[in-house]
């Protein structure tokens, strides 16, 4: 018997259409709110389980890229940087990164930015949101590669490009498997005296 997961006790499910619904009762009442982020995709930036204030944007509100935006993508908040706004057709869409990784995120239309991060508080402090860590060139090369080819797809079709931004990530995250399981194999294969 499958179950309903929204009947599932402690599991609750909400979908898109309601996050959006009580995203625009906030921007009636309030110019900001505060959550617990979870997750490790910003890095030290936005630590995880650390609290986040977010102030809320006007629809018609210009964002700026290096900006860290929440915004809801399918049955999510979520809380990454701002790398490339791209217009496609009628439509304004946004494509973000989190600080920690090589991957852009699948583009989302802009109507579903709820807000900008502003500060965030990991002990009893809060702090400003900094701007993103240097990497090193071939990190910042690949990600602006990945993020340059989400947006030109984009601008033709949209449904494509998140196809293939959610390929990409797929694609990374194997990759980033099998690259921990080869260094725990030498790892363990040092220790034991073997030469691989």
């Amino acid at each position: 018997m499958k179950r309903n997961p929204s009947s599932v006790v402690g599991q609750p499910v909400v979908d898109s259409e309601r996050l959006l619904a009580f995203s625009s009762l906030l921007r009636k009442d309030s110019r900001e709110f505060e959550f617990v982020l979870h997750g490790r995709s910003m890095g030290l930036i936005l630590p995880d389980g650390s609290r986040i204030r977010v102030r809320l944007v006007a629809a018609d509100n210009q964002l700026r890229v290096g900006q860290v935006l929440t915004y809801i993508s399918s049955d999510r908040v979520v809380a990454h940087r701002l790398v490339r706004s791209v217009k496609s057709g009628k439509e304004e869409y946004v494509i973000t990164r989190g600080d920690a990784t090589v991957c852009s995120d699948w583009p989302v239309p802009a109507t579903s930015v709820l807000g900008i991060v502003t500060e965030f508080c990991a002990s009893e402090i809060w702090q400003p949101v900094g701007p993103p860590p240097m990497r090193w060139f071939g990190f910042r090369w690949l990600a602006f590669l990945i993020s340059s080819l989400v947006a030109n797809v984009l601008i033709m079709s949209p449904s494509v490009a998140v196809w293939m931004a959610k390929r990409i990530i797929r694609i990374h995250g194997m990759l980033a498997r099998v690259l921990g399981f080869l260094k725990r194999r030498a790892a363990l294969t040092s220790r034991a005296g073997v030469i691989p």
